[in-house]
């Protein structure tokens, strides 16, 4: 084998590095910013076989609390809805027509 075969091969590399050199410069780039982003810790994470999520557990737990306490509202309002439907329509006794709160003026 020539043994300037690994210089000229070298060169060759390099001249067509520098012909692309956007491309190279946009994947490099690109590169960088998936894989030390928030994308590339996450699938970092998932090859490691560590969590899936990538959120803090201080995160989470928050988040688990609030969901706690909207569900802990929304049982509260179906309560009172549920409550006041009861009173509206007794047992036995059709519901009574409302007059309307604001004035209608006739047409």
């Amino acid at each position: 084998m020539d043994p300037d075969f690994w210089v000229r091969q070298w060169h060759q590399f390099i001249f067509d590095l520098a012909t692309h050199g956007a491309t190279v410069f946009l994947g490099t780039l690109t590169v960088t910013i998936f894989g030390l982003g928030p994308i590339g810790r996450a699938i970092a994470a998932r090859i490691r076989g560590g969590p899936a999520s990538a959120l803090p557990e201080e995160t989470l737990e928050a988040l688990k609390s609030g969901m706690t306490e909207m569900q802990e509202r929304l049982d509260f309002s179906e309560r009172m809805i549920t409550d006041v439907r009861q009173h509206l329509l007794e047992p036995g006794k059709p519901a009574e027509p409302r007059e309307p709160r604001r004035v209608v003026t006739p047409k």
